[in-house]
This record gives C-alpha cells, sequence and structure tokens, in this order.
C-alpha cells in the first residue's frame, strides 16, 4: 500500500536509544511515511543523533519541556496524514509494522485506531509477548473487551498503535500535564467513540533496558486519570453491569500496583489499607501474597522483588 502515514516520537533524553527507534521506522517495508521527532527539551544528545539523518522524510521539531502529552499532541498537529502511528523513543518497530497497520486500517474503515501486539525485551534478550494471544486472539475491541484483556495487559500500547488523525482529534488529544496513564486515557477516549482494531501479532518492541522511563521516575499515583474518564463513560451507559464490573477489575490492577509501591518504597500501612479496600477477584491471589509481604521487613521485601525479576528474566 502507498497511502501516507504520519509516523510521530516525542523525544526527551533519549540518546542512547533514539537511533534505534528512528531505525526500525526506515527499516519499514511501508515506505510511504513522514517521520516527526519532537524534543520536549532534552537535555542530553538526542536532537543531535536526530539531526544527523539525511532521510529527508525524518523531521525534527523542538520545543520548551511540556511533557509527553504536549510533544505528542504537537507531532499530530504538524501531520500531514489520516493516519498517525506513534513510537516511543525508547522503543522499536517490526519492520512490517507500518504495512500491517496500513492494511488493517484500509479493511476496517469504521475503526479508530488499530493496535498490534508487542514484545518486551529483557536485557538479557529474552521476549515475551505483552498480551496473550489465547487469552486475546485478534479482534474488535469494544470497551468490555478492553477491560477484559487490559485487566492482564493493556492491548493497545503506546508504541504498537496507529490512529486515525480525525478520531483523535475529536478525543481531544492526549491529556497534557499528566504523568503517568495518559496514553490509557486517551486510547480509552478514543474507544468510547468507535471498535479499536487489535492485532496479536506482535509489531512493536518495549525494551526493558531503556532509561528514564516513566514508570521508572514516577511513583503511581493512588488514582490515575483515567478511572475519571471511565466513571463517566459508566454514567452516561448505566445498565452495563459486565462493563461495570470488568472495569472494577481493569481499576484493581492499578490500584494494587500503587499498593505494591507505598509497600516497597512509601508507607506499608498506607499499603495495607489500600489492599484493604480493594474488592477483587482476579487479583485475589496478588492481594494476598502483598498483604503478607506487607507486614515483613522492608528489605526482605525488596530481596524477594528482585529475585522474582531476576527469574522472570
Amino acid at each position: 500500500m502507498g497511502s501516507l502515514i504520519s509516523v510521530v516520537i516525542p523525544l526527551y533524553d533519549k540518546e542512547r536509544h533514539i537511533a534505534r527507534a528512528i531505525d526500525s521506522v526506515l527499516a519499514q517495508g511501508h515506505r510511504d511515511f513522514e517521520l516527526i521527532v519532537v524534543d520536549d527539551g532534552s537535555r542530553d544528545g538526542g536532537a543531535a543523533v536526530v539531526q544527523a539523518y539525511a532521510d529527508p522524510r525524518v523531521r525534527l521539531e523542538r520545543q520548551p519541556n511540556g511533557g509527553v502529552s504536549v510533544a505528542r499532541n504537537r507531532g499530530v498537529a504538524l501531520s500531514r496524514a489520516p493516519l498517525i502511528a506513534f513510537l516511543d523513543a525508547d522503543d522499536a518497530w517490526e519492520p512490517d509494522f507500518l504495512q500491517n497497520v496500513a492494511a488493517l486500517a484500509e479493511r476496517h474503515p469504521g475503526a479508530v485506531a488499530v493496535a498490534m501486539n508487542y514484545e518486551i525485551v529483557a536485557p538479557s534478550g529474552a521476549r515475551s509477548l505483552g498480551v496473550d494471544p489465547a487469552r486475546a486472539p485478534s479482534q474488535l475491541l469494544d470497551p468490555l473487551a478492553y477491560f477484559r484483556i487490559g485487566k492482564h495487559g493493556s492491548p493497545v500500547f503506546s508504541s504498537s498503535v496507529a490512529v486515525r488523525r480525525d478520531a483523535l482529534l475529536a478525543a481531544g488529544g492526549f491529556p497534557e500535564g499528566v504523568r503517568l496513564g495518559e496514553d490509557i486515557d486517551t486510547w480509552l477516549r478514543l474507544l468510547f467513540q468507535g471498535p479499536i482494531v487489535f492485532d496479536a501479532r506482535p509489531g512493536g518492541m518495549y525494551f526493558n533496558d531503556a532509561t528514564n522511563r516513566a514508570l521508572n521516575t514516577h511513583a503511581p499515583p493512588a488514582r490515575y486519570v483515567f478511572f475519571d474518564t471511565i466513571d463517566r463513560w459508566l454514567a452516561q451507559h448505566p445498565g452495563r453491569a459486565d462493563e461495570r464490573r470488568e472495569a472494577e477489575e481493569f481499576k484493581n490492577f492499578f490500584r494494587l500496583l500503587h499498593a505494591h509501591h507505598q509497600i516497597r518504597w512509601g508507607d506499608a500501612a498506607v499499603g495495607r489499607q489500600l489492599l484493604r479496600e480493594t474488592r477483587t477477584e482476579t487479583f485475589r491471589r496478588e492481594k494476598l501474597r502483598l498483604s503478607v509481604l506487607s507486614l515483613v521487613p522492608r528489605a526482605c521485601y525488596v530481596a524477594l522483588s528482585r529475585l522474582k525479576h531476576a527469574v522472570r528474566s
């Protein structure tokens, strides 16, 4: 297919990784694209790495630091194509990603976005799928399907998704000033407009060796902005018991994440209180595990968490 696709990469202090991301775009089988890299006030040499590319399709835009949503929205405003693919500066694409999302977007003209599965790449090089295809085969996502899948692994990932420009603008773009969960909030607002295509084949790669990840530099909040987005949609659609139940379990995943952070790095008593307030069937065992671990000395908890991570890697 030869239709133009806009590619937007927000860049902030990713000098070590940005070339990997750009190279994966330039290696695409679909050649008709524009690549807009928005440097969000980086303090390192990442912008110089971008400027070194002679390919006329690569374009660098600079702005004062405003956050990843401001950078993505700037890229959207500068884009020329009706389909916009996003890639984080420390991730990469499979060579057929743009070809696949272009074909899927043409096949499903009523879909607001196309999302492909992704691989999580450990520092050792080991790979695992972000979404288990046995649990989530290729499908058109509606809110119920998204919540059911998302409580085990988000089916829409910011480095393996392409969005229809008009739908994204109608949804209000990315929420500015939000440090964590801004991408999930955006995918949900899009999803509440129309279906999202999910393809279980991997299209993107999330690298665990990346530095300056938002999840590593900011504590998870007690309440994400997308909780309010979900609650507003449910209030507008009364009587959807299945969606309400699955949405609560989806939110419970993030509540337990916050409890884990409090137990490990913050106030264990706050973590235990959050666990007591969380009503869950899906994460019953994880809630019990965290409750027990919250009672052991913090040094032991940290050591056990590191051991679990090492075994998984």
